[in-house]
């Protein structure tokens, strides 16, 4: 849906939303958009919307998007108290966007910076430069059910969560970062329903990421990192999961079970990874039998893959993708074989029937 950017400045639109409080609280604005907005936010910080007078305005705020602006702090959120008493800025703030300013790094943040926003439940910080830990007083936000922090320059994954922070998370965004390892602590997220890790550097998944406490799970994306194996606590997850993304891996074997106990897939990408390449010896000739590729629950509910395509077909509910796995290579260059074999043959016949 098409929605006309509100041409005013800033000012003016806060001074239109403090107005409507003022006045009844019958027309309260909860949702202000500042995105792309750059010019207005100079030199790069927040303290355009910190006038004492705009107060009423933020306090009913639920939603605000500062979004490619251009920012280099918000230490000034801190810096200028509206007033004489302690309550939080932003009270009753439940979605913060400032995604897309790649000016804002972890000394952007004030430590205290949680504090004011103490409803807060979704923050999207996509594209920013975050890392290489993820800031102390953005793991303070106990109640975020939402966390979007892809394309930043995260290394070190925070043990705690789960387990001290974020316990709330329904969707964990993480994708686009060059983290090497995740922590246990993600097994522990009983809530979640999203985790988003591709185009990382993770080699392995430590045994219970993800686990049987992660019950709500309907979608995995770890695609394009370099994993060799899977936990075998991948499988506990059960009927909920959705969708799993594992392409652009380096995976050699599956755990026992994504056949049997991730019944509710619908999407299984496996493509480019290594799957088979371990299964005929070096100077041996290639076997026919790739039933022992995969598997035993695997195959009994999907097939084996369709050599032209690399999809496995035999469940029509669930879409797996196998492409580009020495597997699916070994199984078309049989196929193109065979049919040379059978041409070949079928020439010859065509050459005796003329001789006679």
């Amino acid at each position: 849906m098409f929605v006309k950017k509100d041409l005013r400045k800033v000012p003016q639109i806060l001074t239109d939303a403090t107005s409507r409080v003022n006045e009844d609280g019958s027309d309260v604005i909860t949702e202000l958009s500042f995105a792309r907005r750059a010019p207005e936010f100079s030199p790069g910080n927040v303290s355009i919307l910190l006038k004492p007078s705009f107060r009423p305005a933020l306090d009913n705020l639920m939603q605000l998007s500062l979004y490619d602006c251009g920012l280099k702090s918000l230490m000034e959120i801190e810096q200028c108290p509206l007033g004489d008493d302690d309550s939080p800025l932003f009270p009753k703030l439940q979605r913060l966007d400032i995604g897309r300013n790649p000016l804002l790094v972890n000394d952007s943040l004030s430590s205290t910076f949680h504090t004011q926003f103490p409803s807060l439940l979704e923050l999207w910080c996509d594209n920013c430069s975050f890392g290489p830990s993820i800031p102390n007083t953005l793991l303070q936000l106990h109640l975020l059910e939402v966390v979007r922090m892809t394309g930043n320059r995260l290394q070190d994954f925070e043990d705690a969560i789960g387990n001290t922070y974020w316990r709330q998370l329904k969707v964990l965004a993480l994708d686009g970062n060059n983290l090497e390892r995740v922590g246990t602590g993600i097994g522990k997220l009983t809530r979640l329903e999203k985790l988003h890790l591709r185009q990382n550097k993770l080699v392995s998944l430590p045994e219970g990421v993800p686990s049987s406490l992660n019950s709500k799970l309907v979608m995995i994306s770890l695609s394009s990192n370099q994993l060799s194996s899977l936990p075998d606590s991948l499988v506990d997850v059960g009927s909920s999961l959705k969708e799993l993304y594992l392409n652009g891996n380096q995976i050699q074997e599956l755990p026992m079970g994504i056949g049997e106990k991730l019944l509710g897939l619908t999407k299984l990408n496996l493509a480019h990874n290594k799957l088979g390449a371990d299964a005929i010896p070096s100077g041996i000739e290639e076997a026919d039998d790739d039933t022992n590729v995969l598997p035993v629950d695997f195959v009994e509910r999907f097939g084996l893959p369709v050599a032209l395509t690399g999809n496995c077909t035999k469940d029509e509910t669930c879409v797996v993708q196998m492409e580009g796995n020495p597997l699916v290579e070994r199984r078309k260059r049989r196929l193109l074989e065979e049919e040379k074999t059978r041409a070949k043959d079928m020439a010859m016949e065509v050459d005796e029937d003329d001789a006679s």
